[in-house]
């Protein structure tokens, strides 16, 4: 596994206006806040720790703005709402690129894992079988498991929680 660094994390200001306007999406100033701080944050923030970065700018952001902003990136493609282990909890991903995701049970920590040779086995999979009445245009995979002691096994990996 490895670090690997958000490729959103230096956004200017004018880049975050222009994509949320490339979304259809009106650039106010605590969704700019939101944005910015959901790309800064490390792994896949809750909207809880988002509103908490965003308050310590912006202390009258409510939760419910954060979680509506959020609903409305996830809708327009800004964004990804990733399921966690302890399934009640939404996360949030800002990296849309196409990859799967490992969870621990123990820890809650969500890593980001790119394989090229699985999304091969997985496109080959669902065109050999077809899904009647369903054409997929995406996947992700999400697998829930334990962290071991010999990271090494875990072959590619994002590491982020």
């Amino acid at each position: 596994m490895h670090d690997h660094q958000h490729p959103h994390s230096a956004l200017t200001p004018e880049q975050l206006q222009q994509q949320l306007a490339d979304a259809g999406l009106r650039a106010t100033r605590q969704r700019l806040l939101i944005l910015g701080s959901l790309l800064v944050l490390p792994g896949h923030p809750t909207a809880e720790q988002v509103h908490q970065r965003v308050t310590e700018q912006l202390s009258s952001v409510s939760l419910g703005t954060v979680y509506k902003a959020l609903d409305s990136f996830v809708a327009a493609g800004l964004t990804r709402r990733v399921a966690s282990a302890e399934g009640s909890r939404r996360r949030y991903d800002a990296d849309c690129t196409e990859h799967h995701h490992l969870v621990c049970a123990d820890t809650q920590e969500i890593i980001d894992y790119c394989d090229p040779q699985l999304d091969d086995l997985i496109r080959n999979f669902f065109a050999a079988k077809g899904l009647p009445g369903f054409q997929p245009h995406s996947f992700s995979l999400h697998v829930t498991g334990n962290r071991v002691a010999d990271s090494s096994a875990a072959g590619p990996a994002k590491q982020t929680t």
